[in-house]
């Protein structure tokens, strides 16, 4: 059984795919403005933070239930990679410039993500989609807000 902290978590790194350069609009500190998301089927994670720094998308979170989890990857655009800190969990993403697209693999489920950069390039929205392993559908559509 997966943990809702990890599919929170999933929705924050999948967002924030970038290639390091200097001009990246991904690179950065990010965190979740649980005011402005809605997660179905929920509850919210009480934080999270995304920081994307040097070719490397780092994970900290806390569910509602105050569970703490810290994972990371090294995105590679077009290429599966390891999530580490997950067990059996993998990313393929496709970036490109203030969009970014996603399959994720955990376990046995799979889920899609999109993401777009607004045009203040201070705000995120990220739409995540899937059925979890105890079968429920998964929507949630997430807003990050840098700092």
């Amino acid at each position: 059984m997966k943990s809702v902290a990890v599919i929170f978590g999933l929705l924050a790194a999948g967002v924030l795919l970038c290639q390091s350069t200097a001009t990246s609009p991904w690179i950065g500190t990010w965190k979740v403005n649980v005011a402005k998301s809605t997660f179905s089927p929920g509850p919210p994670p009480k934080s999270q933070t995304v920081t994307i720094a040097e070719g490397k998308v780092t994970v900290d979170e806390e569910s509602a239930d105050g569970k703490t989890a810290h994972w990371s990857y090294a995105p590679s655009n077009g290429a599966e990679v390891p999530i580490d800190g997950l067990q059996e969990a993998s990313v393929t993403s496709t970036e490109k410039g203030n969009m970014v697209e996603h399959k994720w693999k955990i376990g046995k489920e799979s889920y899609t993500g999109h993401g777009v950069i607004m045009k203040d390039g201070k705000t995120m929205k990220y739409v995540f989609d899937g059925t979890d392993a105890q079968g429920r559908h998964v929507h949630d559509v997430t807003f990050y807000e840098k700092e």
